[in-house]
């Protein structure tokens, strides 16, 4: 089957309280399944080769897992990096322009614990080091909410700023939230973005919207097993009876039932 899976972080560290333990995985977890990735051989590629597939300068990855990160946490600098560079996984990082060195405050301020957002330098050497910098808008809104010239600032204005820091082609994008709506999608096409990442689950192949690529989210509380059910099976939740159901609706489906 010719599909590939992108998987979704947000924060690699501890969790500092129960609401945003979903969203932190630990080092050491994190670790375990980087390792898992490079000891069972799995293909691993950028988010710019998919794109190159998706244009067909490429051939199409079969079975390969691509790793980003949401919000541009430091603690991807300090946990994740070591880890990637270590195992040579190519990575993408979304990082918000206009909130280098600041902290998440679209979080701190629902009651999620305050946490550093990546500094510029500590941005350069992530881009240094080869991992993948793309743009997550300015400063993290629902972009659905925006009017049309709100959503080019965003979208667009994110771009020309993470280009002029580090003076390289920023070409792909995830949107906040997963939120966006069709004008949101034409103002990614429309700024020069090769690629957009949402939040759905699932599997991509050769046919995939280039602007509402599917990923998996890992959680904090994930272990290796449903970590490997993940890969295998393309989805967000995962449970003991997963599998039954899954290859139950696959043969459901052969038969036309």
């Amino acid at each position: 089957m010719s599909r590939a899976l992108i998987l979704m972080y947000h924060i690699v560290a501890d969790p500092l309280s129960s609401r945003e333990a979903k969203y932190c995985c630990p080092p050491l977890q994190f670790e375990a399944q980087m390792h898992h990735l490079v000891a069972q051989g799995v293909r691993l590629a950028s988010l710019d080769e998919i794109s190159n597939a998706l244009d067909g300068s490429v051939a199409w990855p079969n079975g390969a897992v691509a790793v980003t990160f949401d919000d541009g946490f430091a603690d991807t600098f300090v946990n994740a990096l070591p880890v990637l560079v270590r195992y040579g996984i190519p990575a993408t990082m979304f990082a918000l322009s206009d909130r280098l060195g600041a902290h998440n405050d679209w979080m701190s301020t629902r009651g999620f614990p305050e946490r550093p957002l990546v500094s510029l330098a500590q941005l350069r050497e992530m881009a240094a080091a080869g991992m993948g910098i793309g743009s997550h808008t300015r400063t993290h809104p629902r972009l659905p909410e925006l009017n049309a010239v709100q959503k080019r600032d965003e979208i667009r204005g994110s771009k020309a700023r993470l280009e002029d820091l580090l003076g390289c082609n920023i070409v792909n994008f995830a949107y906040p939230y997963g939120l966006y709506d069709d004008d949101s999608r034409r103002a990614v096409e429309e700024a020069g973005y090769r690629s957009a990442c949402s939040v759905r689950s699932g599997f991509n192949g050769p046919d995939a919207d280039r602007f509402s690529l599917r990923r998996i989210e890992v959680f904090g509380s994930d272990t290796l097993w449903q970590f490997r059910q993940k890969l295998k099976f393309g989805a967000n939740e995962v449970s003991r009876f997963y599998p039954i159901r899954y290859y139950a609706r696959r043969i459901s489906a052969r038969l036309g039932l």
